[in-house]
């Protein structure tokens, strides 16, 4: 009862008695502040009692505030270091651990492909709530949380994102990566100093710009964001991250945040989109504008869709914002965290300049490496699988809602509306999957023969099953042409090279680290 009193003694509510003495209604004004907080005391006190003595998972481990309180993972999150966290509490309590009164982390491998299993009838719960309009044909596809309607929605847009489809879009990537290193040779010829995941956040959203509308956001020549994207985009992010948790708030936050007039720039990226559909179409509406450039862009096979009846203008709309909200800070993340344990891994480095070296002298690769060659090259695809392993984009649990009738997982009977997911950081660690050296940076696994197959089945940087992230191939295509033109032609030294890596995760895990970039001295590098 300590916390009643408190109340009752604060200066505030002693304030407030004071004025209201004189009518004597200092009883009456009590009762209206601590009846509240009486009812909010009880209602811990009493799921506290039903998760320590009657839940059927009161035995699943865990924090102890995470049997009450979402609270508790909304704290982890805002420490900024939940991928981290969530390693820890899996090597402390096993393969199962409670991170909420009904929220569950799982991290065995049968577990994984039974929950995101294609055709599954696990939903996403209402954590995806803070991207989820209530208008249904407006829902963001990434949120969606009806399978059917998820399946009906990527059908139509998939043939986009194959591997066939890749080659539309190379010309592209090409254009920006050679804006890319030119800024790199600008930046070695004047020993700048370099917040090395920052640039080459501007690289990520000037390619996804030119891949989606066949317009750059220029952020490379510029050397900023004078669009506001990458501010409204993280906003976007951290608010998915924060408030997913305890996504009942989320109605009373918006609307707080509308009531004060705050703005949070989430939704610079939907007026952006919007602007260059119509500019597109005005651009085929009058034939004197010229458009100077050839791109097979993504906007124009989204368009020709809606042409066929095959797609609406609010799928049109969240097709294209998806591809740069999604695409631009999963590309960038993975590929500022190539480049760091690349250059922090000098023999490995050298590997993947070989394996460069060797194909540009027999003139078995281009300059720039097409797509295609680039398949060719199995220590450039390693180091690629294994930067995603080591440092997967999203540092957060992918939550699932168990569906009617209950499922066993881990030996455990989970109650239909369970809340149950994986965190790729959690899978990625795990000894008994990827060897005795998770922490090391180590392409050479990809290569060792018998254990790669379950090593693939349990990469979880793009997520499983049905709702593997669908812009996969986009960012695999970008990864694989920008690493080995950077590596091929520069070398870099890394401040404070002798500290970890700094990270960030809220939803993404954003690393931090500077660095300066050198002309590599070699012939085979240019």
């Amino acid at each position: 009862m300590a916390l009643l009193r408190d109340l009752e003694d604060s200066p505030i509510t002693q304030a407030i008695l004071l004025q209201l003495q004189h009518v004597g209604l200092k009883k009456l004004a009590v009762g209206f502040f601590l009846a509240p907080a009486s009812l909010v005391f009880a209602y811990y006190l009493a799921a506290l009692f039903y998760s320590l003595f009657f839940s059927p998972l009161r035995k699943i481990p865990g924090p102890f505030l995470a049997r009450v309180t979402r609270w508790w993972e909304y704290q982890v999150v805002k420490n900024g270091k939940s991928n981290l966290e969530f390693i820890r509490l899996h090597r402390q309590y096993g393969p199962v651990v409670r991170v909420g009164p009904n929220r569950y982390s799982l991290s065995q491998p049968k577990d994984v492909k039974k929950i995101y299993e294609l055709g599954g009838k696990y939903i996403k719960t209402e954590y995806y709530n803070p991207l989820l309009s209530p208008v249904v044909e407006e829902q963001n596809i990434f949120a969606i949380q009806d399978n059917n309607l998820h399946k009906e929605r990527r059908r139509k847009i998939s043939p986009m994102y194959t591997m066939s489809s890749m080659v539309s879009y190379e010309p592209a990537v090409n254009e920006m990566t050679s804006i890319c290193i030119d800024k790199l040779y600008q930046f070695a010829d004047e020993g700048r100093l370099v917040d090395i995941p920052h640039f080459v956040q501007y690289y990520a959203f000037d390619v996804i710009g030119a891949i989606t509308f066949n317009k750059s956001f220029d952020m490379m020549k510029n050397e900023a964001d004078k669009t506001g994207m990458i501010e409204g985009i993280r906003g976007g992010n951290d608010f998915l991250a924060f408030w997913g948790i305890v996504p009942s708030m989320v109605p009373w936050v918006i609307g707080i945040t509308k009531a004060l007039g705050l703005d949070t720039k989430t939704s610079i990226l939907l007026s952006y989109t919007l602007k260059q559909i119509n500019d597109h179409r005005n651009m085929n509406a009058k034939p004197t504008i010229k458009d100077t450039k050839t791109y097979d862009t993504f906007l124009k096979k989204v368009l020709d869709l809606e042409k066929e009846g095959r797609l609406k203008q609010p799928n049109l709309l969240d097709a294209c914002g998806s591809n740069i909200g999604a695409g631009s800070d999963t590309t960038a993340v993975t590929l500022s965290s190539a480049l760091y344990y690349l250059y922090m891994n000098p023999d490995k480095l050298e590997k993947l300049r070989h394996e460069i070296d060797q194909k540009a002298r027999q003139g078995t690769i281009s300059d720039p490496l097409t797509f295609q060659e680039a398949q060719g090259m199995p220590y450039l695809q390693a180091v690629i699988k294994e930067t995603l392993r080591i440092h997967p984009a999203v540092g957060t649990i992918l939550p699932r809602v168990v569906p009617q009738g209950g499922m066993e997982l881990s030996g455990i009977y989970f109650p239909e509306g369970t809340e149950v997911g994986v965190n790729a950081w959690v899978l990625h660690y795990d000894e008994k999957i990827y060897g005795p050296d998770p922490k090391v940076f180590r392409p050479e696994r990809w290569l060792e023969g018998e254990k790669t197959s379950i090593m693939d089945s349990m990469m979880f940087a793009f997520g499983a099953g049905a709702r593997t992230c669908i812009g996969r191939n986009i960012s695999l295509l970008e990864l694989t042409k920008v690493v080995p033109q950077i590596v091929r032609k520069f070398d870099m030294v890394i401040e404070d090279a002798d500290k970890p890596l700094d990270t960030f995760c809220a939803w993404f895990v954003y690393p931090s680290y500077n660095g300066r970039f050198k002309v590599r001295e070699t012939k085979a590098s240019t």
